[in-house]
């Protein structure tokens, strides 16, 4: 469908990499938002993919009735690179991020843009819920609230939103600076903050903005997750002093195991088999351990190796 740009008030901007086999769900869900068509434009950053994506969502696109770009960055691999990418391409005063493993609900991006109702209003934030799943592992990150924007809003520096599911006003990348083009974790954090702390723009949440996020499926992938956030708290520790929570030493994590394996097991075991417990109640423990042994892992990964160069603030002009 071919936008009518004058029109445009909300630039959607979704970062994709090797994304071939399952950007047309978040598509569809893109073709059932109940806001004006002619008042949003989708931007999917195909960011180096090895995949065909771009050539997918150009020739899916045709047959939506919405109006989709499709644009590259291929110089840097982070996704925070490949949202800046969307804000240079973008038409918007307001431009709303999520990401391609999520399915926003239809309401989702009128509600977002319903928000901005105040000039004061500079950042967005929406409700980030778990799509059904039936592994254990998304069980348990389900049950462990893993993906909430509650636990970014506590945070004791400042309170922030994921980028699965925030707008920010244009403005705030112009006063602010875009993302740190070469993080690749925290970058969530960092450009909230630094919209607070260098601009008078006020935050707000709206929980009916929602979009559904897939968990991790797997153990490889929780140590993906879990590491990448253990890299984060030293990240923004390097740049705003933020205290890192530490891990416990590689003793506490041998003990427990043992005390799970030889009394809680058992216990569990017989009363699973007896129909009185879940899979669930029995890895839940050593669920837990591990992604504090993946956190772990990431600290001490990111203090040996320290912050990433080039961490420069470009602007929007």
């Amino acid at each position: 469908m071919a936008g009518k740009i004058d029109m445009i008030l909300l630039s959607v901007i979704v970062p994709a990499y090797n994304n071939e086999n399952d950007i047309s769900i978040i598509l569809d869900a893109f073709s059932k938002q109940t806001l004006d068509a002619d008042q949003v434009e989708y931007i999917i950053v195909n960011n180096n993919s090895k995949d065909n994506t771009k050539g997918f969502v150009n020739e899916y696109a045709k047959k939506l009735p919405i109006t989709v770009k499709c644009v590259d960055e291929n110089n840097i691999q982070s996704s925070y690179a490949a949202r800046n990418a969307g804000i240079r391409a973008a038409s918007g005063n307001i431009l709303l991020f999520t990401d391609s493993d999520c399915v926003p609900e239809p309401e989702w991006a009128a509600r977002m843009l319903e928000a901005f109702d105040r000039p004061e209003i500079g950042i967005v934030g929406g409700a980030i819920q778990a799509s059904h799943g039936d592994s254990l592992v998304e069980r348990f990150s389900s049950e462990a609230n893993v993906l909430s924007q509650e636990h970014s809003l506590k945070n004791p520096y400042l309170p922030f939103f994921q980028t699965a599911n925030v707008a920010y006003r244009r403005e705030a990348f112009q006063k602010a600076g875009l993302f740190r083009s070469r993080l690749k974790t925290g970058g969530d954090a960092d450009m909230c903050w630094r919209v607070q702390k260098s601009t008078d723009f006020e935050l707000r949440y709206c929980d009916e903005a929602r979009v559904l996020h897939r968990h991790r499926t797997t153990l490889a992938g929780l140590n993906e997750q879990f590491s990448r956030y253990g890299r984060s708290a030293v990240y923004l520790n390097r740049l705003y002093g933020t205290e890192i929570q530490p891990e416990p030493r590689t003793q506490y994590f041998i003990r427990k195991g043992v005390s799970w394996a030889f009394l809680h097991l058992p216990i569990t075991l017989a009363k699973r088999l007896a129909g009185q417990a879940t899979n669930i109640d029995l890895f839940r423990e050593p669920l837990r351990l591990y992604i504090r042994w993946c956190r772990k892992t990431g600290i001490s990964s990111a203090e040996t190796a320290g912050l990433p160069k080039e961490l420069d603030i470009e602007y929007l002009g």
